[in-house]
Order: structure tokens, then C-alpha cells, then sequence
């Protein structure tokens, strides 16, 4: 397709033929302020939109927004392989503590270093460090969490 020179009805030119959904040679049949508007396909003789071949579609990606950078950057910290350091950890501790029953974790209890919790998501894990008097970090197989603890039971249970 030549750019520098405007189509005109009669015309042949490539587009995207929805009947044979593929690029074939298609006849202008109407055009709207200098642009093609309708062809048909010179295979299958159906007419539709003109739609541009894939070799002369241009497609500009815009730049994102600083906010949308932030959700991309975010989104691709997630989705990143977490690094083994966790993992290793985690054997080594369920090595020390193979004799140790691990207590069912409990928002409402209190927790000290090294402690073997269950959770029921996480599993296995073991309480890292004690935070704050409300905040524990707890080492599982494939991740760190930071649970709650100390906090009271509602009145519901």
C-alpha cells in the first residue's frame, strides 16, 4: 500500500477480510472525507468495514500515566519469582523444631520468636521476629506474612 497517495473507489487495496479472517486484496467501494470506508473482498465477495492489513497498522502504545507506572511496577514486583532465601529459612527451621507441635494460629493469642504456628491458607510456619506487641513476621514455605496477634475476640464467638 502506497501512503502517499489517497485511495479511491474502485480501487484495490489489503485489508483484513472478516469472512476469510485473513489479509486479502479487496475493492474500495466507499469512502467517508478521503478515507475508505467500505471494501469487498476479491476472494469471497463479502463487503464489510475497511479494516487496515496487519503490515500497515501502526500501533502507538501511549506512554502510562505516573499513577498507572506505580500499578504497573506493583503489579510486576507481585508477579516476580520470590527469591529461595524465604524457602531456605523455612527448612532450616523445620528442621530445628521436627519434634515441636506447631499451635493453630489464633489472631487473639500472643506468639514469641521461633514459634511454629499452622495457618490455615499458609500452613507450616514460624514466627521470624515479633514486631510490636500487635504485629508478628511469620516465615512460611513460599512466603513471609506479617499476621496480627494479641487482638480481641469478638463478641460474636
Amino acid at each position: 500500500m502506497r501512503l502517499w497517495k489517497t485511495k479511491s473507489v474502485g480501487e484495490e487495496i489489503d485489508s483484513i477480510c472478516t469472512r476469510c479472517k485473513e489479509e486479502t486484496i479487496h475493492r474500495v467501494v466507499a469512502m467517508v472525507e478521503s478515507r475508505v470506508h467500505l471494501v469487498i473482498c476479491t476472494r469471497c465477495g463479502g463487503q464489510h468495514r475497511y479494516r487496515p492489513s496487519l503490515s500497515s497498522m501502526r500501533k502507538k502504545t501511549p506512554l502510562p500515566s505516573e499513577r498507572q507506572a506505580r500499578v504497573l511496577k506493583k503489579i510486576a514486583a507481585a508477579q516476580a519469582p520470590e527469591p529461595q532465601e524465604p524457602r531456605k529459612d523455612w527448612q532450616k527451621l523445620t528442621e530445628l523444631a521436627a519434634e515441636a507441635q506447631p499451635l493453630p494460629y489464633d489472631q487473639s493469642e500472643s506468639y514469641r520468636e521461633n514459634q511454629a504456628v499452622t495457618h490455615p491458607s499458609f500452613g507450616l510456619g514460624f514466627v521470624r521476629r515479633v514486631i510490636n506487641d500487635a504485629k508478628i513476621e511469620v516465615i512460611f514455605k513460599h512466603q513471609v506474612k506479617i499476621l496480627v496477634m494479641n487482638r480481641p475476640k469478638s463478641r460474636r464467638e
